[in-house]
């Protein structure tokens, strides 16, 4: 099947609420015969992703603010025009450190999170205290948290 064109504007799609930060797919295995997906994602100052990992590769643009990228044991800040490639299966977390809000494009391939990050934004509403969901809901679409 052959992949259809798409074009979004600003305006267009949700922003899902993921552990204090939104996230907006610009495409995801829907839209792509499963081979990649492509996302916004704010990160503020303190939030971001927790130390994980996945079966699928991850790449990230950034395009303002300053965003701490933890690699294994490896800590590379990030700032506006930098970009990162995590290959699957490696240990990952990122983190807001600006006052500005961070912006970053997120790459993946192949798709998979569109789910993941759904089924966040629908059950992880309240801030600790469903944290202890993230396990199980990680478990089900083969994320692992460290």
């Amino acid at each position: 099947m052959q992949t259809k064109a798409i074009i979004k504007h600003s305006t267009d799609g949700d922003w899902l609420k993921v552990l204090g930060m939104e996230i907006k797919f610009l495409c995801d295995s829907t839209d792509t015969n499963n081979r990649y997906s492509s996302m916004l994602n704010t990160v503020p100052k303190g939030t971001g992703a927790p130390p994980h990992f996945h079966p699928w590769d991850e790449a990230f643009y950034v395009l303002k603010g300053e965003i701490e990228l933890r690699l294994d044991d490896d800590v590379h800040t990030l700032t506006k025009g930098d970009y990162a490639l995590v290959p699957a299966n490696r240990v990952h977390a990122f983190t807001g450190l600006s006052e500005e809000e961070g912006l970053m494009i997120a790459f993946e391939s192949p798709s998979h999170s569109h789910m993941f990050f759904q089924e966040i934004n629908d059950t992880v509403t309240n801030i600790p205290e469903d944290l202890h969901k993230m396990p199980d809901i990680g478990n089900r679409h083969k994320v692992s948290f460290v």
